[in-house]
């Protein structure tokens, strides 16, 4: 399958990608802080390589932490003590009720039809009273072309979108108790035109983004491709400092870039 082929790469479980970024830390203290206060037990699914596993690990607040993931070069990348379990989403390999709070991070934007309502029944069935969620916060999806058969995809996977009204009734038998948004600073100007001049470059360059595979037809880069696209991107240290230093002259504005919602089981 494609997006398990996706999954698989080892570039996607870098650890500094979320550990040593600054917002994405800033979406973990959020998460973390919304944790429930009874909570003793905590399962992580669709953990990734463990990184919220391991910033939790840092903190005071005892808890009895487990990790739930389907790829195995995430697992093998693992940057927690925890002990993170191989299964899948959709068929939890847990009793019920067996931990007080179960978090997915960034997790169910990526989920197929059919999945996607299963795994979140089972996320119910599992978690005795509480689930946290956290997700992009509507978020517009770029786009891509396989210029192989045509079919248009998100590179990254993402099948579906987010707001307070998509949230309210998510999680079976448990309500919508809170939510936090977590803003970030960026050059919302800048992004915006370069993700539309970065979508017509990839389509007249006739490739879609790397590191990707089309979930229709299987299309990914070769060896030869992808390591001349990496190099292309990542350019010199000299350019890396100027773009920097002249993207701190350009003004931020504070943008919505996720959204953590807390359910509470209904008696």
């Amino acid at each position: 399958m494609a997006e398990a082929d996706y999954y698989e790469n080892l570039a996607e479980w870098d650890v500094d990608r979320y550990l040593a970024d600054d917002a994405e830390r800033k979406r973990f203290e959020v998460t973390a802080g919304m944790i429930s206060a009874d909570a003793t037990r905590l399962l992580d699914v669709g953990t990734g390589n463990g990184a919220f596993l391991s910033f939790l690990e840092g903190r005071e607040a005892p808890l009895t932490l487990c990790g739930l993931e389907r790829a195995k070069s995430a697992i093998s990348a693992a940057q927690c003590r925890t002990e993170i379990v191989e299964g899948p989403i959709d068929a939890l390999p847990f009793g019920d009720r067996s931990y007080d709070t179960v978090t997915a991070l960034e997790v169910i934007e990526h989920l197929p039809h059919g999945v996607y309502s299963k795994a979140l029944a089972e996320m119910a069935r599992v978690a005795d009273s509480q689930v946290l969620i956290s997700v992009p916060y509507r978020e517009r999806r770029l786009m891509v072309v396989c210029p192989e058969c045509g079919c248009r995809f998100s590179p990254i996977f993402h099948l579906r979108t987010f707001d307070e009204r998509t949230l309210e009734r998510l999680v079976p038998g448990f309500r919508l108790s809170r939510f936090e948004l977590v803003t970030i600073e960026v050059h919302w100007l800048l992004t915006a035109v370069a993700t539309r001049v970065r979508g017509l470059r990839d389509r007249l360059r006739g490739h879609i983004p790397v590191p990707t595979t089309c979930p229709q037809c299987d299309f990914r880069l070769g060896p030869a491709q992808r390591s001349s696209v990496q190099r292309g991107s990542a350019g010199g240290g000299q350019g890396r400092s100027l773009r920097s230093t002249l993207l701190d002259l350009v003004p931020k504005a504070k943008r919505a870039h996720w959204i953590v919602a807390s359910y509470e089981r209904m008696q």
